[in-house]
This record gives structure tokens, sequence and C-alpha cells, in this order.
């Protein structure tokens, strides 16, 4: 782990870590198959494509936790429960592929969020994860201004850029909270 500057943190995960969320990534997916539980919001991606994003957003918490030092839980389709617990802190994770011309966003679902939930953005570069930053939930949960179904036949989201996340290690160090 290493800070990329003051804004980005840097994981390596090992291939242990890896292999065992992976295997949690895949197991949600199984399980939403198994309990007939719809994927991700009128989602119509392959089993294969949700399988993919399942893994890497199960990597993605593991890389969090792994920067908190805080134990992964590795738990399965547990409902709008956060992903991980910090301090008293609630987080969500959310991680995304690296995307062209650095549009990657946190993305927040209004229709589930809580408020006072700290929300992360990470940039799975397998092995290697970025964390961007993070935002609570509450700055942003009624503001209009952030919405959008970015073109795509699903719900409308918060959208909030990288550059507006406040650093990781403000979380990690207590100074935030």
């Amino acid at each position: 782990m290493n800070n990329i500057n003051n804004h980005l943190a840097e994981v390596e995960l090992d291939l242990y870590e890896m292999q065992s969320a992976s295997h949690l990534g895949i197991l949600r997916c199984l399980e939403s198959i198994k309990y007939k539980e719809n994927w991700g919001y009128n989602y119509q991606g392959t089993l294969n494509d949700k399988m993919a994003k399942s893994i890497s957003g199960s990597l993605g918490e593991s890389a969090v936790a792994k920067f908190l030092n805080i134990k992964f839980s590795f738990t399965c389709n547990h409902g709008g429960k956060a992903d991980l617990i910090f301090k008293d802190l609630k987080i969500q994770v959310r991680t995304q592929l690296q995307k062209p011309n650095n549009k990657n966003s946190l993305i927040i679902r209004p229709s589930t969020a809580k408020q006072n939930e700290i929300y992360t953005l990470v940039i799975d570069q397998a092995p290697k994860f970025i964390l961007s930053g993070f935002i609570n939930s509450s700055t942003v949960l009624d503001k209009k201004e952030y919405l959008t179904d970015f073109g795509n036949n699903r719900p409308p989201c918060i959208s909030i850029k990288p550059e507006m996340l406040t650093p990781i290690f403000l979380l990690k160090d207590g100074s935030y909270n």
C-alpha cells in the first residue's frame, strides 16, 4: 500500500486475497440466481458479465478493508447492509474498472442509500486497486444536480466525480470523523 498522491491510495491484493474475494463474487451471483433475486437495478448483462462485475466488487471491498486494517467479513447477499464497518462508520464500496478518458464516477442509488453512510470509489486494476476517496451520503442524497441515468434504461442514480471525493487517508487516520 502506498500513497499515489494526496487524494488516492493504492492497495495491492495478494493471490490468497484475490482468490477468496473472487470466490465470494461468484457465490453472490449464484445465490441471486438460486433465490430469483434481481441483479443491479434492471441491469441486463450476461451471467458472465455479472460474475466479472461481482468479483471486481468483492475485490474492491477486500482492498478497502486491507487499507483500513479491518477484517473483510465475506458477506453474501445481505441486502442493503454496509459492505464494511470501520469504527462506527458504515461503508459502501463501489468498484469499477478504469473507464476511458477517466470517466469514472462514484455511483449512489438514492432508492437504497441511507443517510450518513460512507461511499468509497475503488478503481480495479487487479492486483492493484486505486482508492479514489469517499463521500458521506448525506451530503448528496437530496441534491438533484447529481442525478443521472447516463442515457441508459435504468433508474436515476447519483454520480459523483472522483475529484469531489474526500481523500481516503482522512477516513483511515480518523481526522474525518
